[in-house]
């Protein structure tokens, strides 16, 4: 992929033990499309040329096969022992060049806003005050909404969408290439970068819903907000 490509990485290869489900969380449905497909429809229409990157693991086969044919996938075969920091890792390495990228967890029921709202002249995270579940990591902004770290029993969540360039990017890339960060959470690497003085904007606004879903209970949440 050339340097001005923008790439979306979506980590999907976790078990979801908490949904208890028997597939991949991605390919669950919500209304008349799936989680996975309803992402890449929202990403394609308001991010023009962009190019996806699905990293599989559980159950791979079924959710390379049940995804458009014009996204990229990669296999993470390692998923059992490892955390999504090691599927991001995997969609850098596919994203080649790629001077932006965005990362978008793969469980994500999102609405238009969340994307639309995204800045591309700086790294950003997207934070929402709605649907979340209080056992989702949330966010300590300054008064000038830049981020300072993330962690737990916060009223504002992370939503787990984040924009890299620039500095952002080159720490993303060296933090999720080594193998000892295989096991972390995503927002582990994020505090990191901001201790090594990168900065992210925290992309906040009342009309930005979503939702990861955990349970069946968030399936019906997630239904109203796409509706």
């Amino acid at each position: 992929m050339s340097s001005d490509q923008l790439t979306v990485i979506i980590p999907a290869a976790g078990i979801g033990r908490r949904m208890k489900s028997y597939g991949p969380k991605s390919l669950i449905k919500i209304g008349n499309s799936t989680i996975i497909k309803n992402q890449i429809s929202l990403l394609q229409t308001y991010i023009p040329d962009v190019n996806i990157v699905l990293v599989c693991g559980f159950k791979a086969e079924r959710l390379m096969n049940e995804t458009p044919d014009y996204i990229l996938k990669i296999e993470n075969e390692r998923y059992a022992q490892t955390n999504v920091v090691r599927s991001i890792g995997m969609g850098l390495r596919v994203a080649g060049h790629s001077s932006r990228v965005i990362v978008v967890y793969g469980d994500l029921v999102f609405n238009s806003e969340a994307i639309k709202n995204i800045s591309l002249n700086q790294s950003c995270i997207v934070v929402t005050d709605q649907g979340m579940g209080e056992e989702e990591v949330g966010c300590v902004m300054d008064r000038h909404h830049i981020l300072t770290n993330l962690m737990y029993d916060l009223p504002s969540k992370w939503g787990q969408i984040a924009f890299f360039k620039n500095k952002e990017l080159d720490l993303l890339k060296q933090m999720c290439w080594d193998d000892k960060n295989s096991t972390k959470f995503g927002f582990e690497i994020i505090n990191q970068i901001v201790d090594k003085g990168g900065q992210f904007k925290c992309i906040h606004n009342d009309k930005i819903k979503i939702i990861d879903i955990d349970s069946s209970k968030d399936i019906q949440k997630a239904r109203e907000i796409l509706l």
